[in-house]
């Protein structure tokens, strides 16, 4: 099933592709990486350095998502968060919400400043290998969120 979304994925993002040879394709990558991780790396530090580097995306993103939820005090319209319009409240600009946008944008690269994995951001150097890249990331994307979401959050 796995693959089967993932070559969902490569379709929805606009590639060219028949269903069937998406999933040959994630497949062959899936088998790819995963000999990689057996017998050229160290399949526990592979692993490692690939979920400290998911923090960096993944920590922004879910502190958007918690701000918006907090922002709107738990109250979101169903039918409008359905509604794919361009005259839905939640369709912002071009079906994409600016301040959410620069949010993450800002907190990636905030976190991608602090992370010590596979490479060592600056800002981690400096603190003798401190990876902050989590917290960084959180706050950062945030505040940032909070504050450009103000003047855009739709009447309630």
């Amino acid at each position: 099933m796995t693959a089967y979304s993932a070559g969902l994925a490569l379709q929805a993002v606009g590639i060219r592709i028949r269903r069937p040879v998406s999933v040959l394709f994630d497949g062959a990558v899936a088998v790819a990486l995963t000999l990689y991780g057996l017998l050229v790396s160290n399949l526990l530090d592979t692993v490692s350095n690939s979920l400290q580097l998911i923090v960096v995306l993944i920590g922004p993103v879910m502190a958007i998502y918690a701000t918006d939820i907090l922002l709107r005090r738990f109250r979101y319209d169903g039918r409008a968060l359905a509604d794919e319009t361009p005259g839905s409240p939640f369709w912002y600009t071009g079906g994409v919400n600016p301040a959410g946008a620069l949010a993450l944008a800002a907190g990636v690269s905030a976190a991608a400043l602090c992370v010590n994995t596979l490479y060592t951001g600056p800002i981690a150097s400096t603190l003798g290998g401190i990876d902050l890249s989590l917290p960084v990331g959180l706050i950062v994307s945030a505040a940032l969120y909070a504050a450009l979401m103000r003047p855009l959050r739709p009447e309630e």
